[in-house]
């Protein structure tokens, strides 16, 4: 029988999913850039970026949270799912990776853990376009 760790994560995988499969999510992609590695063969440091695809619920700040200084008028909030499409855990995600939601590119403020009794169900990020 499943603890309520796992019918809690199983409870934000479902309702995060895309609406395609039933959730009340869409489907995003979370680009994170890799660190810079320096290759000998062309005396350059190269970098990269790797793409994750996800589902994520987005959702404007209220008037009364935007201070100008934090949020912006332009922020957005995702609600992102703690698992990618393919069912394999969401890496963490860092301030500076990018998020293209619905067409639209925005680039993560501030990130912090969605949890339920301790267990990471999710993300919940601040986000400019």
């Amino acid at each position: 029988m499943a603890d309520i760790y796992d019918r809690g994560k199983a409870l934000a995988i479902r309702m995060l999913a895309p609406r395609s499969k039933g959730g009340k999510g869409l489907e995003m992609t979370l680009i994170k850039t890799t660190e810079a590695e320096y290759n000998p063969d062309t005396s350059t440091y190269e970098g990269g970026t790797v793409e994750y695809q996800g589902s994520a619920l987005r959702d404007n700040y209220a008037e009364e949270d935007i201070d100008n200084t934090n949020i912006l008028t332009e922020d957005v909030k995702f609600i992102i799912s703690p698992v990618q499409l393919d069912g394999s855990d969401m890496p963490r995600i860092s301030d500076g990776d990018q998020i293209v939601f619905n067409g639209d590119t925005y680039g993560v403020v501030n990130v912090s853990t969605w949890n339920f009794a301790g267990l990471t169900v999710g993300f919940e990020v601040q986000a400019r376009s």
